[in-house]
């Protein structure tokens, strides 16, 4: 991916044919080998890091004029540091694999940069003019012999949001995960919608259900018509959508039952999207107490024929190797239609939606992405109080 995203970018390919030292991690341009004087007035070698704003994975016009660097604190050719760029000196855990010592921000007298090369070509040279003071023959043009990728991304294009957003630390908790999603319904949809923009290792999709018309006014996006004429399984569609952005997404167009339910202890998280409580009941036995968590979701919208009004409740039940006791209290396992409000016909694809991102947070939570102060193994929301409530605390 490096290499392509270099070669498909013109002015990152200048740099490199000119000589500069390139890598490129995660959604990051690292420029090594950057001469520059540190406090003793020695020439040193650092990384100038630089994020890319990427369309269709080419580096184009920068949206900001800083940039980060790794290494002593740089200096002019007296040894004082270079105040006129440096906005602060504190280190920054970029990625896992990329830590940052200095942040610099250096406005060219235009306002922006045109094009990567002008960005990177100023910066280097703020960097490089006292270090060629002391040494004229240093220089950041060092021709080395390019690396090769290491790890080919779980994505079709570079993940560039989290960069933006400065969330590549907790982005990378979800990397190595297997998931399964069982039921791709409305709900289903909207969970691999989702996870589809999260670097998991693979994504499992489990119905054996086939594309139907009403399907479509339930799933992320606008189904085409042509689409619904193929006559397409549920997962097959979603694969073929979804694995525009996620290389590891398998479909599997199969129910599950007895016969494959052991298939989900393999997983690390296994999202339930079913109304059949005999199929959740089998789910729920067959992983309680390993280390697959399951999170399970259901949805009661019912109508008022006084009134014409729709009310309806939303619920996400987590059952992870610690805690999974309360099953019994919080979740439908047995056919009783008078006891269970989360038994109707009726999806509307906004309570879809909801349902599937309540889920997908609470996921997110266990994952320690999101902060998790409730530690809520169950919640429910429903549209006539309007109301969020949390029960069953983790211990």
């Amino acid at each position: 991916m490096s290499h392509q995203l270099i070669s498909r970018s013109p002015h990152l390919l200048r740099l490199r044919n000119e000589g500069y030292n390139l890598e490129i991690i995660g959604s990051y341009l690292l420029v090594r080998d950057v001469p520059y004087v540190n406090s003793q007035r020695q020439v040193c070698k650092g990384v100038l890091v630089v994020m890319l704003d990427l369309t269709a994975d080419v580096a184009e016009r920068p949206n900001d004029h800083t940039a980060h660097f790794i290494g002593e604190t740089p200096c002019d050719s007296q040894g004082r540091p270079l105040e006129q760029i440096i906005n602060n000196s504190n280190p920054n855990q970029l990625l896992p694999e990329l830590t940052v010592n200095h942040y610099f921000s250096a406005k060219p007298r235009t306002g922006n940069y045109v094009d990567y090369y002008e960005k990177v070509s100023l910066y280097v040279a703020m960097l490089c003019g006292p270090a060629n003071a002391l040494d004229k023959d240093t220089t950041a043009k060092t021709f080395s012999p390019i690396r090769s990728d290491t790890e080919e991304s779980v994505f079709t294009y570079t993940d560039t949001a989290s960069a933006r957003a400065g969330i590549g630390m907790p982005t990378e908790k979800f990397k190595r995960l297997k998931i399964a999603i069982v039921g791709l319904g409305g709900t289903g949809a909207y969970i691999v919608d989702q996870v589809s923009k999260t670097p998991v290792a693979e994504i499992h999709m489990y119905d054996g259900d086939a594309l139907q018309q009403h399907n479509a006014f339930r799933f992320p996006g606008a189904v085409p018509f042509a689409v619904l004429e193929r006559g397409m399984k549920k997962v097959e569609y979603l694969h073929e959508v979804f694995s525009a952005m996620h290389r590891h997404i398998i479909p599997h167009p199969c129910m599950i039952t007895a016969d494959n339910v052991g298939e989900l202890r393999t997983f690390d998280y296994v999202f339930l999207c079913v109304d059949n409580t005999k199929a959740r009941e089998l789910v729920v036995k067959v992983l309680r107490g390993t280390q697959t968590s399951l999170i399970d979701v259901g949805m009661g919208v019912h109508l008022v024929n006084e009134t014409q009004q729709v009310w309806g409740t939303c619920r996400v039940t987590t059952l992870t190797s610690e805690h999974h006791d309360h099953a019994d209290r919080t979740m439908p396992l047995t056919d009783n239609d008078a006891e269970d409000i989360y038994r109707s016909n009726i999806q509307i694809a906004d309570l879809n939606a909801l349902n599937a991102m309540l889920a997908v947070g609470m996921w997110k939570r266990l994952c320690g992405f999101y902060s998790d102060n409730s530690q809520a193994d169950h919640i429910t929301y429903s549209t006539n109080l309007n109301e969020m409530g949390n029960s069953e605390a983790r211990p």
